[in-house]
């Protein structure tokens, strides 16, 4: 294999290819970059054997071929290249490859005539969901704070993503909070689907060309495919039931509460400082009409209480809840000001921008978690 392509874009290839190899593999061709030469195209792939990540860039091929090469090694060296080109030459049956560049070079020992495991192809089609540049980065944002890092409830380290009736839905709980976020997408005629995303895969099929392109998304039995011109990722999904997360959202909030989000969050972080210091991590809610107080505390460190005015109505409440949770939910919300609903004491809370209907979170109370 001989090729000689631009050194920022084998660069930027290789960052987005690097992501899914792990630290620590028990096959070592698993911390190896497969680089496939053919018709003036380069090919980087790279696996953990639950997901294949595929990234193109051109290059003025000389011979055809293939060669597994360690990836970090190669990939910092690449990016450590003074020149704006870089020749790269290697033996396919010993594996040894040459990185030229300039009047320097650098020889590095490769995998031989090995390859990475092969992974199920799939195409992409007439009835893939075509979702919007940025969108993937916004949902992920939005959704992934919530997802269980808990290894005894696998799935609910997923997302539960529907697709059909011109929008997609993602949601992610952990048992004791929830997120909800859809957005339109009038232009799929696909069937309806219903799959478990990998957290994993969301992230990484958010980064795919820097957010910057469309993400085409395909499924087939047990994977799906996101692609955009210049990326494929291809990814095992969930298998499992996800929870009927329906049931823990409260159809009527006889409490409904409107603040400016930035002071909540004022409020809510400066009660954190001191609730992190208790074991519960506990924060108080307390509503009369036209106030909300914040309040915590902990034995050996000290109190701490907010006052806020806020539009309100409904009756006078206090409700405890983890004071994380509703700190992570405020920072993934955008709006000017925030609508918080309470439907009991022993009941979930719902928060939202005021004016972004499509995203929301559920919050247990602290006396009520599953």
């Amino acid at each position: 294999m001989h090729f000689t392509a631009s050194q920022d874009q084998l660069a930027r290839a290789l960052s987005q290819v690097s992501r899914i190899i792990q630290s620590q593999n028990s096959m070592p061709i698993l911390g190896g970059i497969q680089l496939m030469a053919t018709d003036n195209t380069v090919q980087l792939q790279t696996t953990d054997l639950f997901s294949l990540l595929t990234a193109e860039i051109p290059a003025m091929v000389l011979e055809p071929g293939y060669v597994v090469i360690p990836g970090a090694t190669f990939s910092e060296l690449i990016h450590r290249l003074p020149t704006a080109t870089v020749d790269i030459e290697s033996d396919t049956g010993t594996g040894k490859t040459v990185v030229k560049y300039g009047r320097s070079r650098t020889t590095i020992h490769g995998f031989g005539t090995e390859r990475i495991p092969e992974f199920p192809g799939i195409e992409g089609n007439s009835q893939a969901a075509i979702v919007p540049a940025g969108v993937l980065s916004e949902l992920a944002r939005q959704i992934l704070f919530s997802c269980s890092k808990d290894e005894s409830r696998p799935i609910l380290k997923g997302i539960h993503m529907e697709l059909g009736a011109g929008k997609l839905v993602m949601v992610s709980t952990d048992g004791s909070r929830l997120s909800h976020a859809w957005v339109a997408l009038p232009d799929y005629r696909g069937p309806e689907i219903k799959v478990i995303l990998p957290a994993k895969v969301l992230l990484e099929g958010s980064k795919l060309a820097g957010g910057q392109q469309p993400v085409s998304m395909s499924f087939a039995p047990g994977f799906v495919r996101m692609a955009t011109d210049d990326a494929i990722l291809i990814s095992r999904l969930l298998d499992g039931e996800y929870p009927e997360y329906q049931r823990v959202i409260p159809q009527t909030y006889p409490i409904h509460i409107r603040v400016p989000l930035l002071e909540l969050k004022g409020s809510v972080e400066r009660a954190h400082l001191i609730a992190s210091k208790d074991r519960s991590n506990s924060v108080r809610f307390s509503h009369q009409v036209g106030t909300l107080q914040i309040s915590s505390s902990a034995a050996e460190v000290g109190q701490a209480e907010e006052q806020l005015d806020c539009d309100s109505q409904g009756q006078e409440m206090e409700v405890l809840f983890n004071s994380t949770f509703i700190l992570d939910a405020l920072k993934s919300l955008t709006g000017e000001d925030l609508i918080m609903e309470l439907s009991g004491v022993q009941s979930a809370a719902k928060l939202l921008d005021a004016d972004n209907p499509q995203y929301f979170h559920i919050v247990l109370p602290l006396r009520q978690l599953v």
